[in-house]
């Protein structure tokens, strides 16, 4: 591919809307020939089921200009924004072609936010974040009151918005990987992050799903490219979508209820101060869900964090997958431009296929991690309109589109 410009994307179109098509858009306007995203598969980073299946959500990137979709594993698509940065990370340097990262991001400023990622990456500002956890705040708000001492309100104030932390998250991982991937970055517009309401044909991804629980799929449409909404509607019809967000919480809660404490202690990110027991407690006096999160929730315990360690605790998830480097690059969905991607990566550092049984073939950590993501499929199925047999992360076949 002689002269071909190729921008990963990190995403989880949870669903893919009109602000997605915009920054696909923009990062070809500002060069780039072929665009490769990676995205969240079943289960996404603020913990808990997708809108849609993986496959119908990467089928909708790809009909928008979304190149080549490439799952990121679920140890990392659940965790935190530096461990999901780091394995989606992992996926576009694994390619070994890829030449930019674009992400959106509330500044617009890259300046400022390379500024941000060095700041955060500093010995001296990870020693006094430690240093403030101790007056029980949330590390995000303990490391933000630590860039601003050390680097000032501005540098500091990019922590505020999450598009913009993520962006850090992403900038501080090219430094570290050693990545040769130079940064671009889309300014946000429109509606705001978890916005309640769209700003014209714009809405917040948490908008979207909002009306999907409540109208359904048709409800969506204004805010969605046609070529995906053609997607969301055919996955409708086959019964695949929208996922039930309650549709599991009894599940979750019977899982939880029959995990031994020793378990609780073993989950990812649980750290040593007695979250484990405090979330062991409250499954025993929770009726519910949105009970068993407020019974754990406290101002140093966001919940974001409390739903991640409680869909990994449903899904079994193992910490040691979350220090497992990305063992394999899983090929979700594509279009003739994928194809060229994937012809230019024929020199990539990890397995790629679209095969969820071929990489689980390779054995040891692929097999671990494939087994994961086949389990993983197997729950979230339940929670679909028409329930899916077990195996159904196997049986997916994808096709050019």
């Amino acid at each position: 591919m002689k002269d071909a410009i190729i921008a990963g994307i990190v995403a989880e179109y949870n669903p893919f809307h009109n602000g997605h098509a915009h920054q696909i858009e923009a990062t070809r306007a500002a060069g780039a020939t072929h665009i490769v995203a990676v995205m969240s598969g079943n289960f996404i980073q603020r913990g808990g089921p997708a809108c849609a299946p993986k496959h119908v959500r990467a089928n909708a990137a790809a009909a928008c200009g979304a190149d080549l979709v490439l799952e990121l594993p679920l140890p990392y698509a659940m965790a935190t924004a530096e461990r999901f940065a780091c394995g989606a990370l992992q996926v576009l340097g694994g390619l070994g072609c890829v030449d930019v990262l674009s992400f959106g991001s509330e500044c617009g400023d890259i300046d400022l936010l390379v500024k941000a990622a060095e700041a955060v990456s500093s010995p001296y500002c990870d020693e006094y974040t430690k240093n403030l956890l101790a007056d029980g705040i949330t590390y995000a708000r303990a490391r933000q009151k630590a860039v601003e001492t050390l680097y000032g309100p501005e540098v500091a104030g990019v922590l505020e918005s999450p598009n913009n932390t993520l962006a850090v998250e992403y900038l501080v991982q090219i430094g570290m990987q050693g990545l040769k991937l130079s940064p671009f970055t889309v300014m946000r517009t429109g509606a705001a992050h978890d916005a309640q309401a769209p700003s014209g044909r714009i809405a917040a991804a948490s908008h979207l799903r909002n009306l999907l629980d409540l109208e359904g799929i048709e409800a969506i449409a204004p805010f969605v490219p046609q070529a995906a909404f053609a997607v969301y509607r055919s996955a409708a019809a086959a019964g695949l979508a929208p996922f039930g967000s309650h549709s599991l919480n009894t599940a979750v809660l019977s899982a939880l209820r029959a995990m031994e404490p020793e378990a609780f202690a073993a989950l990812p990110d649980i750290s040593g101060e007695g979250l484990d027991n405090r979330l062991r407690d409250a499954v025993k006096n929770a009726v519910s869900l949105d009970e068993l999160l407020s019974l754990v929730k406290t101002k140093r315990y966001p919940l974001s964090r409390i739903r991640r360690l409680i869909w990994n605790a449903y899904l079994r998830v193992d910490a040691q997958l979350m220090r497992t480097p990305v063992p394999y690059l899983r090929v979700l969905s594509f279009n003739k431009r994928g194809l060229e991607i994937l012809s230019a990566a024929k020199a990539a550092m990890l397995p790629v296929s679209h095969s969820l049984a071929k990489l689980e073939a390779l054995g040891g950590d692929c097999e671990r991690f494939a087994k994961l993501e086949a389990s993983a499929a197997d729950l979230y199925t339940l929670g679909l309109p028409t329930v899916q047999p077990c195996g159904s992360d196997y049986r997916q076949k994808i096709s050019v589109r």
